[in-house]
């Protein structure tokens, strides 16, 4: 079992052209071998006819490169994620507040219309413009440096 578990499995630490049994494939990735195995149930190829049972270092590459995609909030340029529905929404009334993360991101924070939970989004600073005519930043937006 593995010590330490990522929350974001590293996909350069599997090698293409290997074949890995789950306790191999666990290690490499930093994560726990239920996952795997669940993993398996959910579609990832494995050769399971004899055991131990192995697992492509391609397909399982592909496979949570691929899981990793699917679960990225696709927004339009118009909403934000609402934490607490995971869904794209837009804002109650289009109001935001800005937070300035750093010298290059900011955070858009608004309130979710559907449950009124919160709503958050990571922009460049440099879309600032962009975002400012379809969001209304308020007179006292949140600026924090």
């Amino acid at each position: 079992m593995v010590q330490s578990m990522a929350k974001h499995p590293n996909v350069q630490a599997i090698r293409a052209a290997r074949a890995y049994t789950i306790d191999e494939a666990a290690n490499a990735l930093r994560i726990n071998e239920v996952t795997i195995r669940a993993w398996i149930k959910c579609g990832l190829p494995a050769m399971t006819t004899s055991r131990p049972f192995l697992i492509l270092g391609e397909d399982l590459r592909g496979f949570v490169l691929d899981r990793r995609a699917k679960a990225k909030a696709k927004l339009s340029s118009d909403e934000l994620l609402c934490l607490t529905c995971k869904a794209a929404r837009k804002p109650f009334g289009m109001l935001v507040d800005l937070h300035l993360q750093n010298g290059k991101t900011a955070r858009l924070v608004g309130l979710c219309e559907v449950c009124g939970g919160t709503c958050s989004r990571m922009i460049s600073q440099a879309k600032l413009g962009d975002f400012g005519g379809i969001f209304d930043l308020g007179t006292n937006a949140g600026l924090q440096a």
